[in-house]
């Protein structure tokens, strides 16, 4: 609700889904903001499915998971292989890297020293073809971490994180800070570009699920000390920041402008000052009845309501992040 200005600066970016807890949503924004920025925004835009339960993969309609003849990941990591060999195009605006054989890529890249192994799809991947051939690189991750969770961070150190209204979804948001973002930026300068809450449907004048979530987002300092995570000073375990960071500014820096929701507004809505909005991104049977088509919203459904916000989204990935 609050007016936000995104910074200027434009360049090309590698961005990764990396909450260390399944079902919020991550393949939908994959596809979604691969259909967006291709489609709608006409940049070069290449979407990869790391997960080996490979649901952004179902999703555009490649079923296959394990196929010792088929070239994959593996063979472009620690083979040699050539990227394009393994790149598929959907037709959806962007281009695309299913899911196939990843449980014994992983396997294979753990075999290798840490460092190394840790390296492989930023120098293997996403150097050679970030700028070259893509303006955009967006990595769809698993819910549990392994060496392909290591390798997306280092490649794509840009991350969306999408949050449903469920009882765990603040205990994903937690182990993510904890035991990624928190480590991962002791080595690399890693950014949350936003916290997006997904599949909303409730009223937040009530205390529905919705509100819950959508309140911890807007006004804890808890859930701040996620968000700076691996910075100096701060705690995400106790949920403290140093004493010259403002909370509402950190919450002003990740949290889109269609989600923001004040202290005060809320407030204001408790008090019937102001109507309750309907806070995006909300449920909308088309992601799901396009996932059953095989293809992304914004092919299947380019009228669908909810595809505003994630341009709003995309241009957050275009410039960088969100600055008040």
């Amino acid at each position: 609700m609050s007016e936000t200005e995104i910074s200027p600066e434009r360049e090309p970016r590698a961005v990764c889904l990396p909450m260390l807890k399944g079902g919020f949503g991550k393949s939908i924004f994959a596809n979604t903001l691969g259909g967006v920025l291709g489609e709608l925004r006409n940049h070069d835009v290449l979407v990869a499915d790391l997960d080996p339960a490979g649901h952004l993969s179902t999703g555009l309609g490649y079923y296959t998971r394990e196929d010792e003849d088929t070239l994959d990941l593996g063979d472009v990591l620690l083979e040699d292989a050539n990227p394009g060999d393994i790149i598929k195009q959907p037709g959806y605006g962007f281009d695309f890297i299913p899911s196939v054989n990843l449980e014994t890529v992983t396997e294979d890249l753990a075999r290798d020293s840490v460092m190394a192994s840790d390296m492989r799809l930023k120098q293997d991947l996403v150097d050679p073809l970030l700028s070259d051939e893509y303006e955009y690189i967006l990595f769809d991750i698993p819910g549990s971490r392994n060496k392909l969770v290591n390798n997306a961070v280092v490649a794509a150190p840009n991350a969306i994180l999408p949050l449903k209204p469920v009882p765990e979804a603040l205990n994903g948001m937690r182990e993510t800070a904890t035991k990624l973002v928190g480590e991962i930026r002791q080595h690399i300068d890693f950014e949350i570009l936003a916290v997006v809450p997904n599949d909303l449907r409730a009223r937040i004048d009530q205390q529905t699920k919705d509100r819950r979530l959508l309140e911890a987002m807007n006004t804890q300092e808890q859930f701040a000390a996620y968000l700076l995570a691996g910075r100096d000073g701060v705690d995400p375990d106790t949920g403290t920041l140093p004493e010259d960071v403002d909370v509402g500014e950190v919450l002003d820096n990740h949290i889109p402008p269609f989600a923001r929701v004040t202290a005060d507004e809320w407030a204001a809505i408790d008090e019937g000052e102001i109507d309750p909005p309907k806070i995006p991104i909300r449920h909308s049977a088309a992601f799901g009845d396009a996932y059953e088509e095989r293809k992304p919203v914004t092919t299947y459904d380019p009228e669908c309501s909810q595809i505003q916000h994630f341009e709003a989204l995309a241009e957050i990935i275009e410039r960088g992040g969100i600055y008040q």
